[in-house]
């Protein structure tokens, strides 16, 4: 068991678990046509539009030297197996649906009593594509890269605060901008006290994730979470 945590948690495995989402979502957006896209996928993918037609080559480079590296260093650890991509899987779902029913009955039926709005009911594959978008991008942009980037080299190495400290500060700040860039843009939802309460928990239920089981069991936790959602399971 302690294997287990150990190699489910590693960057590599994790790359290589978040690999089939990754490829399904691209596929989706291009196959559905849709011109709504995630905002943490806009937002990783931006920089590249600096070299013109070339964006989507490059990203797809990136995607695979990712893979080919991620399996080269499993393979050097002899660590690579089926079964811990299976385990992982069945982890995530558990954690989906303390997410769902845990901190959603918290939210929507302790503090507030509305019912979760669902957004994508009206177009149920546009929503499950963007809800595994979501899962993807979201959490690379705001654990693997926001958290660690607040939490080691601004509070860490810049400020000099310790790090439990700076662990938590990290966490809250980066569960904030999680939940307000929802509310931002055209396609942004409309504020509400309970939305915004739900997102914001949700961000450090995500965030402790990320930090005690690795980035693998962090995306496919919100990518389930968010897939159940669309399907409509949560009736907290």
């Amino acid at each position: 068991m302690r294997q287990y945590f150990h190699r489910s948690k590693s960057l590599a495995n994790s790359f290589l678990f978040i690999m089939p989402l990754l490829v399904l979502y691209e596929m989706g957006i291009v196959m559905y046509g849709s011109p709504i896209k995630n905002t943490a996928d806009v937002i990783i993918k931006t920089p590249l539009t600096l070299f013109g037609r070339n964006s989507s080559l490059i990203f797809n480079s990136i995607v695979i030297v990712s893979l080919l590296a991620s399996i080269f260093f499993i393979e050097k650890e002899h660590a690579l197996s089926v079964m811990i991509f299976l385990w992982m899987f069945l982890e995530s779902i558990g954690y989906a649906l303390l997410l769902g029913y845990g901190v959603g009955f918290i939210v929507y039926r302790v503090f507030f009593t509305h019912a979760l709005a669902n957004p994508f009911l009206s177009d149920t594959w546009l929503g499950i594509i963007l809800s595994i978008g979501a899962g993807v991008y979201e959490e690379i942009v705001f654990r693997f890269l926001l958290l660690l980037f607040l939490y080691n080299f601004i509070f860490i190495k810049l400020l000099k605060i310790s790090k439990p400290f700076g662990a938590a500060i990290s966490v809250i700040l980066a569960a904030l901008i999680f939940t307000s860039l929802h509310y931002m843009g055209t396609t942004g939802d409309s504020f509400t006290y309970a939305s915004f309460t739900f997102r914001f928990m949700s961000g450090l239920f995500l965030s402790a994730l990320y930090m005690f089981r690795g980035l693998g069991i962090a995306v496919y936790t919100h990518a389930i979470y968010d897939v159940m959602t669309v399907l409509n399971p949560f009736q907290v």
